[in-house]
């Protein structure tokens, strides 16, 4: 009997060892050297990337030596640093994130632990890692010094200067690793770029697609792959209760707001602060229209609304304008008005999406608008580009 439970137990280590489902541990040693530092520090630090799920770890230093031993499924980032706990800082000089991968590791820190030259036979993804990210952490090192400037906080042009700066950085930084991955995708620092990305969430659906088809097949089931996988879930999964949220809301707005009902009257005041009521526009065709000067579609919208005020504005038709601005955006309100062209009557109670009149109509989100008939009846709602003046031909001819 026991003779055949070691059997089995062998056969399952070796179904273990050949499954491509599986990746292999891959051990790596680091060689540490510090030099010209004063005073020498007497450990250092080395702390694992989250998406290990290994702990911390500390060498001392000894004649300027320090020495490390882990190991690792796919590359992934080490910091190493001289404080305890102390995890990456961009542009940070006093700490160096190392790509580690199996096989020695020789680092070389002269003066700065950030200061290192990586060579041996585990070296090459991290070579491969600060070669794509030069850019990134030159420019985060500029902009950090740039922050610690004396009377930085009282420099508005070193402020803006530094927000432009950093705008860019992260642009530049996101096109920079997915032309990297694109181009190396068998690079051993490619899988992490990989997941860094995802994991920011800042790709367009298409492009982690894109990224997802090329991640290497035989890396599915490490530690980064599995990592990838629960990010898309949950991305998945926060999609699917964010359309279902804005589909019981919209279920909630078409209750308050069927068609053929009738469209609830409202009174809020004008540009001029005098009220107006929807229900003293009874006898004409009316579209209530929600916007805000903040919001961009709703502003490249408004030309469709013009041109078909102009064509039918003669013929019982006019439009009554509800802003959904807060007090502080009353003249952007009042200024897109007049850049816009809107001649007709506007009017809010400058309570952003608290507005009164967007409260009753159920609206969540704008642009958005509303048909009445000259009875005070909804026979229309969210009519958008051609579909206004095809709604308006038909029940004004």
């Amino acid at each position: 009997m026991k003779t055949l439970k070691c059997g089995f137990i062998a056969a399952g280590l070796l179904l273990l060892c050949v499954s491509p489902a599986v990746s292999q541990v891959k051990n790596f040693r680091i060689n540490g050297t510090l030099k010209n530092m004063n005073p020498m520090p007497a450990k250092v630090y080395m702390s694992y990337d989250p998406i290990t799920k290994k702990g911390p770890d500390s060498a001392l230093v000894k004649d300027g030596k320090y020495a490390f031993t882990g190991s690792v499924d796919v590359p992934v980032p080490l910091t190493l640093s001289f404080k305890a706990g102390e995890t990456k800082k961009p542009g940070s000089n006093a700490q160096y994130v190392l790509l580690a991968d199996h096989g020695v590791i020789d680092i070389v820190s002269d003066a700065a632990l950030g200061n290192a030259v990586v060579t041996g036979t585990g070296s090459l993804a991290n070579t491969e890692f600060h070669k794509a990210t030069d850019y990134s952490s030159k420019e985060a090192a500029a902009i950090n010094k740039m922050m610690q400037t004396e009377g930085y906080e009282a420099n508005d042009s070193l402020k803006k200067e530094v927000q432009s700066r950093s705008t860019a950085l992260l642009g530049n930084a996101l096109v920079n690793l997915i032309s990297y991955i694109r181009e190396h995708p068998e690079s051993p620092a490619s899988p992490y770029f990989t997941y860094s990305l995802f994991a920011i969430g800042f790709l367009t659906p298409e492009m982690t697609d894109t990224l997802n088809q090329i991640f290497p097949e035989k890396l599915r089931n490490s530690s980064i792959g599995l990592a990838i996988d629960e990010v898309l879930r949950r991305r998945s999964e926060a999609l699917q209760e964010t359309q279902k949220k804005a589909d019981t809301e919209a279920a909630a707005a078409d209750a308050l707001t069927p068609l053929r009902s009738k469209a609830a009257d409202f009174t809020q005041n004008d540009v001029d602060g005098k009220p107006v009521s929807l229900s003293s526009f009874k006898g004409k065709y009316v579209l209530i229209d929600f916007w805000a000067s903040w919001c961009a579609p709703c502003r490249a919208e408004n030309p469709v609304v013009v041109k078909a005020y102009k064509a039918y504005k003669d013929k019982g038709f006019t439009v009554l304008g509800v802003s959904l601005d807060m007090p502080s955006g009353k003249q952007a309100w009042i200024d897109a008005i007049a850049k816009d062209g809107l001649s007709w009557t506007h009017v809010s109670d400058l309570k952003g999406f608290e507005n009164q009149a967007a409260v009753l109509y159920g609206v969540k989100a704008i642009p958005q608008n509303f048909l009445i008939d000259p009875n005070g009846i909804i026979v229309a709602k969210n009519l958008r580009g051609q579909a206004l003046e095809q709604k308006l031909a038909e029940v004004m001819k």
